[in-house]
């Protein structure tokens, strides 16, 4: 751009000296006086610096400008001539290099500032330039402005007298310390120098510029004057501004990921502890239901050789107590999540005053625990133990809302909603429902945190006191069931959630027939356990029931004696052994052997934890099981294998 307004610039062609733009350590640009003395000495007219020999001096000088960002002179050996190098700074790196070459070294004398600055066809080069351009004195004292600078200043090309300081109106007020700061470096180190600035344009708005400011000097190191120029960077500073509103964009959204991303890992740690506390609590399940299902058969052959009513009612209450823990183990099972939903007929008032010590035992001492169930309520399908957790969870919410001191309570009755209800939270779906409702008289939400209850891992406990999982498993809860779910909440009043259960069409489950002991005919059993209390509580049941019983302890050694020929109409498994073989797989080797023998395995394990047995050709007994449910288990399996045979 320089070099082009200089081919373009009248004064620069008419100067008496020589003058040249340099670019790429190469002339670009000669004026008609310097392309003469080109000619006169056989110099080439686009002239390489960096030659080696007679130019070699003009490549050293032309680089110390550059290194030093300052004016370097030079002479070439047999040419008459001396050589000025100085550089254009911007941006503290120098842009472009100017030249100038005194052609008539016998009268060459020590410059003046007048002899440039004051000079009509100086001036008139300067003010052809496309940038503003002023002059200074040795002193910093700003003495001529160029026709650029003029017109964005005052908007008319007259020179002005500029002794009083007027060019400091110019300057805005906060920049003007930077100017001062910029000047008074430039003189005291008399070295090239840069900074930004806002100059105020004739129509009162202000714009960016770089000011660079560069001594001029004679061969003896002495300033003659101070070339300042300064460039329009609005565009710049605008982009910058716009990078800088980028990067703090993108800083903040830096600082929301890495909150998510904390958040995120807390949540994983959440899910870590839970999935420990889950496998921990269904291996406790497991093994409780192993016990249980010990002591209840052990029960069961008790109760078959007591003749006295009185002695046998000590057995009933045996019985209703391994029922019990064996309610306590599935709810262990329950909040492993580790079983699937399994909707059954179910009395809401029966299931509620089962758990009543387990909701008074969740809300804790210092609250009062209100139960108010409504006469002859209506039977509903549900999955009991996420019945049961779900009233457990809201209990607890309840608890947190009063502080763990005050009354909860829990109702439950009998409710017909019309559909043409306007209730968006029940969808306008009519029908009989039972309505079990737990509610608090605590802080209750606002609208926010009401919005927001059902979500996952959302929670407006205090930080470590909730996961925010127990309101979206009581929603999926009431999804499965059919059922409607509302929350009414109002701050400093409390928080009531309603749980609908639709009605069960009691027609169409039948009436359970009393159970009658199924007994065996000599059938023969192969039952496989590894742990021998179990082992043996389960063949002496066997015996009672008349079968014949051959045990083993591993699937292994049942597998020896079915190859030795022991005949067997019905093998019976747990699904947990230690070895390298499973009941499955031996089961799965003599089926491939042509022996059809059916497989009854018992577990203590949940739904889920099995769901690769669902499609297998087995029948699965969920520990504990009382006698004549396992009599009947074993009855059913063994009466298809003799109705073929017969």
């Amino acid at each position: 751009m320089i070099v082009s307004n200089l081919k373009q610039s009248m004064a620069a062609v008419s100067l008496p000296w020589g003058l040249i733009a340099l670019s790429q350590r190469q002339l670009d640009f000669a004026n008609p006086a310097l392309q003469s003395y080109l000619r006169q000495h056989l110099l080439p007219p686009k002239l390489p610096l960096g030659a080696a020999g007679t130019q070699e001096p003009l490549m050293l000088a032309f680089q110390q400008c550059l290194d030093s960002r300052q004016e370097s002179t030079a002479r070439l050996p047999g040419c008459p001539g001396l050589w000025h190098f100085s550089p254009l700074i911007e941006q503290s790196a120098v842009v472009a290099v100017q030249c100038y070459v005194l052609l008539d070294p016998p009268q060459a004398r020590e410059l003046q500032p007048t002899d440039l600055a004051r000079t009509d066809r100086f001036e008139a080069f300067l003010d052809h330039l496309p940038y503003q351009v002023w002059i200074a004195t040795p002193h910093g004292e700003l003495t001529w402005l160029n026709r650029a600078l003029t017109l964005f200043a005052y908007n008319h090309t007259q020179h002005l007298d500029l002794s009083d300081g007027i060019w400091i109106d110019l300057v805005h007020p906060d920049d003007l310390a930077t100017v001062n700061a910029g000047l008074s470096r430039a003189l005291i180190t008399e070295q090239p120098t840069g900074y930004r600035l806002r100059l105020k344009h004739h129509q009162g708005r202000y714009h960016w510029f770089f000011a660079t400011l560069a001594p001029v000097k004679n061969a003896q190191g002495k300033t003659l004057y101070w070339v300042g120029s300064n460039i329009n960077i609005d565009t710049v500073k605008q982009s910058e501004d716009q990078f800088r509103e980028e990067i703090l964009r993108l800083r903040d959204a830096l600082q929301q990921n890495r909150e998510e991303l904390d958040q995120t890992h807390d949540h994983l740690a959440r899910l870590q502890k839970l999935d420990m506390v889950s496998k921990l609590s269904a291996g406790v399940a497991h093994d409780m239901n192993n016990l249980l299902f010990i002591t209840g058969l052990h029960a069961g052959l008790l109760e078959k050789k007591l003749q006295d009513p009185a002695h046998r009612e000590h057995v009933e209450v045996i019985h209703d107590t391994i029922r019990k823990a064996g309610r306590l183990a599935s709810q262990l099972t329950g909040f492993s999540s580790r079983k699937s939903m399994e909707l059954s007929l179910a009395d809401p008032a029966k299931l509620i005053r089962d758990m009543e010590l387990l909701l008074n035992k969740a809300v804790g001492n210092e609250v009062e625990l209100q139960i108010c169930l409504a006469a002859s309520l209506w039977p509903v399908n549900v999955d009991r133990m996420y019945f049961e957790n779900s009233l457990i969870n809201l209990c607890i919410n309840a608890r947190d809302a009063i502080s763990g001191k005050g009354c909860v309570t829990l109702t439950a009755e009998n409710v017909v909603l019309q559909r043409s209800e306007p209730n968006e939270a029940l969808e306008t779906r009519g029908g009989d429902y039972v309505l079990i409702s737990v509610a608090d008289d605590g802080a209750g939400m606002d609208e926010s945190g009401l919005a927001r209850i059902f979500e996952m891992f959302f929670t407006t406990k205090p930080e470590g006191k909730g996961a925010g999982l127990g309101l979206p498993m009581v929603k999926n809860f009431m999804n499965h069931s059919g059922g409607l779910l509302e929350v009414e909440s109002t701050p400093g009043k409390g928080s009531c959630f309603k749980l609908y259960f639709p009605r069960a069409d009691v027609q169409a489950h039948s009436e359970p027939a009393e159970q009658v002991l199924a007994k065996g005919t000599q059938e023969t059993i192969l039952l496989i356990e590894d742990e021998l209390e179990m082992r043996n509580a389960m063949a002496q049941v066997l015996y009672e029931l008349g079968y014949q019983v051959a045990t083993a302890y591993r699937p292994e050694v049942a597998l020896r004696y079915i190859n030795s020929g022991l005949k067997v109409d019905l093998i019976i498994a747990t699904t947990r052994m230690p070895g390298q073989l499973s009941a499955m797989d031996m089961h799965r080797q003599i089926m491939a052997e042509g022996q059809n023998i059916p497989l009854l395995l018992t577990t203590g394990q949940s739904s889920d934890q099995l769901a690769e047995l669902a499609d297998g050709p087995y029948t699965l007994l969920h520990k504990p099981v009382s006698m004549p449910d396992l009599a009947q288990a074993v009855r059913d399996l063994l009466q298809p294998a003799h109705t073929q045979q017969a």
